[in-house]
Formats: structure tokens, C-alpha cells, sequence
């Protein structure tokens, strides 16, 4: 009958990333408890003063047993000594959640004593590592379930999910014929997932190499009109309202104004800033005759200016080049007007910032250090207050990270990081995704950017005649140590109008790229291969979900669709024609086909474990998660590279005779711009620094023509640069 079957063109997929959670003690019940124990597994309450608790009631804002097969410890050791991770080692795994009642179920049990007045204290510190840990959802209800799967995949030509395959033992018995007597359902594996698409972004290569580091130009007021007004509360993150010397350029000129004073809607004392302007605002630099690494202010910093500058730890500065550009630096400490211990993180930062009349804005410092793999961040009470769930926040670093290169001096890149908040609560921003550096107190400071319609306020933006790409971010990728994992949102449903009971809406999570490749030729647009496996698949059992309806509920506005991954007027695919080829130290003119791939040699896991839990149909993940794969872990990562094309003359040939080995020098780079008339575009560089020719077979051709030469390459080490719209990846 028409209209009662699942169709594939009102099929659904979006993905988001995974981000651990974290629930703190009150030594009440408003923080969290553990309220008892049955058999091997225990039962522990939420409290409402958990960020990702409803705030009434006893909701959580994760979907009914969203959480199982997550790793949870606990940390803090006061209330909860015996099962402290750091002195006993004790994990356990999640094997049910429940989103009325706010409570979470784990095997196996907890050495601390349940009860109802079990309250850990306010050092106890519960933890769901982030693998297999969807992103909440702040806006979610009981009634209307969600995750964060709002990203979008890409310009998808086919997609294929992990589906599960069932280890099913069968067993001959003695004395029972000849066919199988008993069959046994064992393990699952979740292999065979794949996606093409045509590449609007190279954000895919982040997950098949691993290290990810990123940098805004950061955050700027932007002028209504040419009396210094901007809309209210555009404040920048460290700027307060105050009668006070400030200094403002333009962003991307060198026109400055003198300012008298600064509220949340009105910069006084512009004359040369007019409307439209971006303007970067902070203290006055007051004189030009410094002793070296001092920048002098013409106002006492922490006493008028700034707000939770930290004095004794030093921090971040940002400041304008001559001409309008965005320049980091750094400095160790601050007494009364002057900056001390001042250097560069870009060139000619600390220059430009001790030159008298010049522009220094400071970074909000981090007030504890972030370890590797945390997802908050503090900033204290005055600096949280300021961001809202749905902002990013900004590391930038003046400590660096060394990636894998042939130099003598192995390469290094700034530890610099964006995410999205998901949430805000006391002195913490909770982001989504989990950071991959550790970052150091007095080393790092924070901004916070915001995407808006345009590129207002320093929001990445395209504009829709000449594709110019303005305030593009900066995205580094490389090959690391370990890969991020993701989440898919799939769902079919019988037609538009009816999203509800008639649907079937499943999660994939813990998923791992198990190798991606790149194809370029001159036919079109360029395409990625991308091949993964899943950890776990969910099933929205009881029409629960509300789902992710790409182009109708999610990305759906323009900021929207900035957050989503699919800027407007950046919907086009990078092409062919708009590749630039250089391998041997010179161009390539007539190559025909470039391919590479990234192999990661994953391997899922299973694991020994026991399941306690009761067994029904209607179980959102079947056996509490123990029959999947608990892990995905990497191995070595190889890399191919080759490419056709028609020679000219015996370089190639040369190449292969002298078995000549490019380390760091002729790199291998592909150099990529979309279409329109703006030198400043979206643009990516794939760049080889470490490679050998295997082959490249010279054969006469049979029909007489052009000589055509297929080049393969040994590779070692592969990095991506692209400038793009999109804070995060």
C-alpha cells in the first residue's frame, strides 16, 4: 500500500562527536549518590546540581540507556575512597540509564556502601569516559529525546552503516541426526561501514589522522553606525564596561580611534571607525622606548581595563599588525602598567604591542590546567557567566606540539584548540568533544567566538558574490597517536509527514575511521572514500527521539547551518580544475589521476565481561552493550600515494634510476581553492614531506599516442592545512 514502507528518499543521516560527562558531589543529593546495590551492579542518582540535569524534577538530559557499554570511574576519594580510581584502578561499565528517573546503572558494583544518604562529597568526582558517550543535548526533554548528532556528512554519493553481524555458533549433537541441533548467538562485530562524497570540506581527514589543532582570528565588536554604537552586550569575552583609555583599530586596516570610555552598546571617542567596522578593543599601549619583552599600558590593566586577567601567571595577548592582521603573543606576568616576559606566538606580535598607541587585548586566563582528553574548562565564576550553550571557546597556546617530519628540528605547531560549549556551570564551560592537548595555567587564554548570519563580530563567514572567505579559521591536521571517535543518527520513516511511531531511528557509536582515500582527476569534483566500523548501535525502541531532520529541524537557519558543517555559498565541492600538483620540486601540468589513501589498521575488541541485567525486546541496546566490541583499537598507519600523468622528459625515470629519497625537501603538495573571484577563499593544502618513488613504468603506448606514466610512492608522514568557515571540525 502506498505510503505504509520505509522509503530511502526520506532516509536520515547526521553524526556528532562524542564527549564524556561529568557529575560533581554536594554531599547532598543534589549532587550525586549511590542509592543501592543489587547483586553486582549498583544504581547511582544524578542530582539536579549536574550540568546536564533538567534543573527540575529528576530528568537527565540523556536518552533511556543512551549510555550503556560507557567506561565510568570515580575520582576524588572522600566519600568514595574505596572505589577512587587513582589509588584502586576500579572502572566499571554502564550497562542501563534512565532519563525520569536520573539514574545510572553499572557493573560492577561500587565497594562503597549504598544507601539513600550516600552522598558523595564535593571532591568526588564521577566520570563516563567519552567513547561510546554521546553528546547531550541541553535542549532535550523526556518526551522529545535527542543527542547532539547535528553535523553534517557531506555532498554523499552512497552510505553504508556498520550493520551488526552475529557470531552464531552452531553445534552437532551425538545422537541427534544429522542437522544442527543448537544454535548459539555470540559476539557482534559492527564492520563494513562506508561513505563516499564529494569534498566541500577535508574535515573527514581529522578523523583518519587523529591531531587537530585550529585558530579564529577570534572575536571583535562590530559598529552599527558611525557613532560607536554596536549592539548591546557585544562586549568582547574580556572587556568590561568602564571610563577608562581603551584604543580600537579596525580589523584588516590600520584606522585607530583613542576611546574615553566603553558600555555594553557604545565604543565613545571613535571618529576614524565607522559603521560596518570590525574593531579589535584594549589597552592603549603607552610608549615605544620598552626595555625588551615589556609592553607598557596607558591604564593599570587589572585594576580597570580587563577583567580575570591573572597578574601572577601570565597569559595570552592579541594585538593588530600595521596593516589589520590578527597577531598572538604571550607574556609572564603583569606589574601595574607593564606586561613582562612579552614574546611572540605570531611574528611580530610583541613589535607591534610595545609600539606606543597601539591596540593590546587580553585573553581571559584559564584558572586551572586542562589535561589531555578533559571536556571543561575553568575560567571562574565572572568569565562563565559570560558564555551561553551554543558559543565556541578558543585555546590559544603559547606552548607547541611536535608532529611527525623529516627535519632536523622535528616541525611543531601551536596547541591551539576550539570547541563548542555544550553547557556552563559554576566556575566551568563544558565543550563538546574531548581536547587533545593538555593545557598549562599562565600558557594558554580563552576567547569566545559566536557564529552569526553574516561576519558580524568575527563570525566566519562567505560572501555570495566574489566567495571571499572572511575570518576563515585555521585548521592544522596530522597524523597522531590516537583517532577521535563519532556518533551516526540514522532513520527511515514512511514520508514527510509522519516522523513519529512510524520510523526506525538507530545510533551508531564509538566509530573509528579505518582508512579514507582521495581521488582526484580532471572529470569533476574531488571525492573521499571513507571506510569505518561502529562500537555500538542503539535502537530508539520506544518512538522516543525526536530526529534530526537536516534541512527542517537542524541546519535550518544560516547560523545553524554554520554550526552544522554546511556553510551557505560553501556548499560547492573543491574541483580538479582548481588543483594545483607539485611533486619532485615542480609542478605537474599534465597529470590525469592523483589518488592517496590512509590506512589505520583499527582492530575492534571484545572483551570478557558479565551481564546482570534483565533481558527484554524491547531493550534500547540489547545485553547491556557486552556482545559488541567494548574497544577499537589503532595500529600502524600506512599511507599510498600515486598519480598519472603524460611526460615531457626523463625526470621520472631519473627519479626511480637514483632511488632518490625527498625528505622535507621537493614536498608533494596538492593546493586546492574554490571557485569565485576573492584571493581570500576557501582553500586546503595536502602536503608529503617524506616520500620515495616504487614505480613508474615507462611502456610504449599501443595506439601510438602520448606516453603515459603511473607513479607510486612510499609515504611517511601526511599533513592538511585548510582555511575554512567552520570552527570546529
Amino acid at each position: 500500500m502506498v505510503g505504509t514502507i520505509f522509503k530511502g528518499d526520506v532516509a536520515e543521516v547526521s553524526w556528532g562527536k562524542e564527549t564524556g560527562l561529568m557529575a560533581t558531589g554536594t554531599g547532598s543529593a543534589t549532587g550525586w549518590t549511590h542509592t543501592s546495590k543489587s547483586g553486582n551492579t549498583s544504581l547511582i542518582t544524578i542530582g539536579t546540581a549536574n550540568y546536564w540535569h533538567t534543573g527540575s524534577g529528576t530528568d537527565v538530559e540523556i536518552p533511556d540507556n543512551a549510555l550503556v557499554g560507557c567506561i565510568m570511574r570515580i575520582t576524588g576519594g572522600s566519600a568514595f575512597a574505596l572505589d577512587d580510581h587513582a589509588s584502586t584502578k576500579r572502572t566499571y561499565y554502564v550497562i542501563a540509564n534512565d532519563t525520569t528517573a536520573g539514574t545510572i546503572t553499572v557493573q560492577p558494583s561500587l565497594v562503597t556502601a549504598a544507601s539513600g544518604s550516600s552522598h558523595a562529597a564535593a571532591s568526588d568526582l564521577l566520570i563516563l569516559d567519552s567513547l561510546r558517550s554521546p553528546t547531550f543535548e541541553s535542549a532535550m526533554t523526556d518526551a522529545a529525546q535527542q543527542v547532539k548528532t547535528d553535523q553534517f556528512f557531506g555532498l554523499l554519493d552512497n552510505f553504508s552503516l556498520p550493520e551488526p553481524e552475529i557470531d552464531v555458533r552452531k553445534q552437532h549433537i551425538i545422537g541427534m541426526g544429522r542437522d544442527v541441533n543448537v544454535l548459539t548467538s555470540g559476539r557482534e562485530t559492527l564492520a563494513g561501514g562506508s561513505f563516499a562524497l564529494n569534498a566541500h570540506t577535508l574535515r573527514w581527514m581529522k578523523y583518519a589522522l587523529g591531531g587537530h589543532v585550529a585558530k579564529s582570528k577570534g572575536e571583535f565588536v562590530t559598529l552599527s553606525d558611525n557613532s560607536g554604537n554596536f549592539t548591546g552586550g557585544e562586549l568582547p569575552l574580556n572587556i568590561k564596561a568602564a571610563t577608562e583609555v581603551y584604543q580600537a583599530q579596525q580589523y584588516g586596516t590600520s584606522d585607530t580611534d583613542t576611546l574615553s570610555a566603553v558600555s555594553t552598546s557604545t565604543l565613545t571617542g571613535t571618529s576614524n571607525l565607522v559603521s560596518g567596522d570590525h574593531v579589535l578593543v584594549g589597552g592603549k599601549t603607552n610608549t615605544s622606548t620598552d626595555a625588551a619583552s615589556v609592553i607598557t599600558l596607558h591604564t593599570d590593566v587589572p585594576a580597570s581595563t580587563h577583567v580575570s586577567v591573572d597578574a601572577t601567571n601570565g597569559g595570552i595577548f592579541k594585538t593588530l599588525s600595521g596593516t589589520g592582521d590578527v597577531l598572538f603573543g604571550s607574556y609572564t606576568g603583569i606589574s601595574a602598567l607593564n606586561l613582562t616576559g612579552a614574546a611572540d606566538i605570531d611574528t611580530g606580535a610583541l613589535a607591534r604591542a610595545a609600539a606606543a598607541g597601539n591596540t593590546v587585548y587580553l585573553l581571559a586566563p584559564l584558572t586551572a590546567a586542562i589535561s589531555r582528553r578533559d571536556v571543561r574548562v575553568k575560567v571562574g565564576a565572572t568569565i562563565r557567566a559570560l558564555f551561553t550553550a551554543g558559543d565556541y571557546i578558543q585555546i590559544i597556546d603559547k606552548d607547541t606540539h611536535t608532529i611527525p617530519g623529516q627535519d632536523d628540528t622535528l616541525p611543531t605547531v601551536f596547541k591551539n584548540e576550539i570547541r563548542r560549549v555544550i553547557a556552563v556551570d559554576g566556575d566551568y564551560v563544558y565543550v563538546e568533544e574531548p581536547f587533545f592537548f593538555a593545557h598549562a595555567v599562565g600558557s594558554a587564554g580563552v576567547e569566545r567566538l559566536q557564529y552569526t548570519a553574516t561576519d558580524l563580530r568575527g563570525s566566519p563567514n562567505i560572501d555570495a558574490t566574489t566567495k571571499e572567505l572572511q575570518f576563515g579559521v585555521e585548521h592544522t591536521l596530522f597524523g597522531d597517536t590516537s583517532l577521535p571517535t563519532f556518533m551516526i543518527e540514522q532513520s527511515f520513516r514512511r514520508d514527510n509527514a509522519t516522523p513519529g511511531s512510524n520510523q526506525l531511528l538507530r545510533l551508531y557509536n564509538g566509530c573509528k575511521v579505518q582508512g579514507i582515500s582521495f581521488a582526484a582527476n580532471t572529470e569533476g569534483e574531488v571525492k573521499l572514500q571513507v571506510d569505518y566500523e561502529g562500537g555500538r548501535h542503539y535502537t530508539d525502541t520506544a518512538n522516543a527521539f525526536t530526529p534530526h531532520r537536516m534541512f527542517e529541524n537542524t541546519a535550518n537557519t544560516a547560523i545553524n547551518r554554520k554550526a552544522s558543517g554546511i556553510a551557505v555559498n560553501g556548499e560547492k565541492p573543491y574541483l580538479f580544475q582548481d588543483l594545483n600538483f607539485e611533486v619532485f620540486g615542480r609542478p605537474v601540468l599534465r597529470a590525469s589521476q592523483v589518488d592517496f589513501s590512509i590506512a589505520n589498521g583499527n582492530q575492534a575488541r571484545h572483551f570478557i565481561r558479565g551481564y546482570e541485567g534483565a533481558t527484554t525486546d524491547s531493550d534500547q541496546v540489547q545485553l547491556g552493550a557486552v556482545q559488541m566490541p567494548l574497544d577499537i583499537t589503532e595500529a600502524q598507519r600506512e599511507y599510498t600515494f600515486s598519480f598519472t600523468a603524460m611526460i615531457e622528459d626523463d625526470q621520472l625515470w631519473e627519479q626511480i634510476r637514483t632511488r632518490k629519497h625527498h625528505q622535507n625537501t621537493n614536498d608533494i603538495t596538492l593546493s586546492m581553492k574554490k571557485r569565485g573571484s576573492s584571493s581570500t577563499r576557501e582553500n586546503a593544502t595536502i602536503t608529503i614531506e617524506d616520500y620515495t618513488i616504487i614505480k613508474a613504468d615507462h611502456q610504449m603506448p599501443e595506439d601510438k599516442g602520448a606516453v603515459m606514466v603511473q607513479v607510486e610512492l612510499a609515504v611517511r608522514h601526511l599533513k592538511v592545512t585548510e582555511n575554512s568557515p567552520y570552527f570546529t571540525l
